[in-house]
């Protein structure tokens, strides 16, 4: 498995050197054939005949200033659609022996797209970070610490943030701005305890790898009450009911019930509530790892 992508990598570094391009766009396409491209799908974007007016639009953006929603789905559906592209044209290349440099081209030009759009976004919206930093009070967090986490929050928002759910990209983002400011201030905390003198940031240990994992597993949580809540995994109602009940999809403040529980709540056994929460979860998890899966 191991010599067989080092053979993959190797064939496409031996076609990017062939390009006529300069060393960053080469440097750029190597990371762009191997790097998942993440985007929320739409039924519109098999029809050209919808996207094409829909792309050819400019969002005027003012930072300072609130977008419409009607503004606001437009960047979103430019954003992933740009994305679904370069999926496209990626997949075409993995499939060619010779590249063919306007393809090539075609495919930076699509990932140039995609980053100007996601810039507008955070234009837009960079004026909830710097709000919301100023109502919080972590007593030894800095405000450009809170600054630096909360534009982190609202970039990956982006990245995940659903424009058919109906709802405002604000709302969306306000819960991950907030979260990242509590796991700043959370480090900070951890750092004083540890070390009640001034702590000298060039000793600091590195915990990329910890908020890696936590970043990711939020992701995992999101990505599953998304599909849940869709019915994305094509549950039954007594599999919706049973994992609902289980695990409080709908109401995080709601007390899970145990298998007992829910047996007693629907008239079954607990050990049939058992194979119909199994059966259910397994169907998430496929469901899970097929829209999360590198593109």
């Amino acid at each position: 498995m191991k010599q067989g992508h080092q053979k993959t990598r190797q064939t496409l570094e031996k076609k990017i050197s062939s390009l006529s391009l300069t060393a960053k766009e080469k440097a750029l396409l190597a990371e762009l054939m191997v790097e998942p491209i993440a985007f929320i799908p739409a039924e519109d974007f098999s029809r050209t005949t919808t996207m094409g007016p829909i792309m050819e639009q400019d969002i005027e953006v003012i930072q300072g200033v609130t977008l419409g929603s009607d503004e606001e789905q437009i960047l979103f559906l430019q954003l992933n659609y740009a994305r679904h592209r370069l999926c496209q044209i990626r997949r075409k290349l993995l499939r060619q022996k010779v590249w063919r440099k306007s393809m090539v081209q075609h495919l930076l030009n699509w990932y140039q797209k995609q980053l100007d759009l996601r810039s507008k976004i955070v234009t837009a919206n960079m004026g909830l970070v710097l709000a919301m930093a100023q109502r919080v009070d972590y007593p030894g967090v800095e405000f450009t610490d809170l600054i630096s986490e909360g534009s982190m929050a609202l970039l990956r928002s982006t990245e995940k943030f659903d424009c058919s759910r109906g709802i405002k990209f604000s709302t969306y983002a306000c819960r991950a701005i907030f979260k990242a400011f509590s796991r700043a201030a959370k480090r900070c905390y951890q750092y004083r305890s540890r070390y009640p003198a001034q702590l000298d940031m060039a000793l600091e240990k590195s915990d990329y790898l910890s908020i890696k994992r936590e970043e990711k597993h939020e992701d995992w949580v999101e990505e599953v009450r998304d599909i849940f809540d869709h019915n994305r995994a094509d549950l039954s109602e007594i599999e919706r009911s049973v994992v609902n009940m289980r695990f409080s999809l709908d109401d995080e403040e709601r007390k899970p019930m145990t298998l007992k529980e829910v047996g007693a709540e629907l008239g079954l056994t607990k050990e049939r509530i058992r194979q119909i929460q199994n059966k259910a979860l397994t169907k998430l998890r496929y469901a899970t790892e097929e829209r999360m899966a590198p593109a």
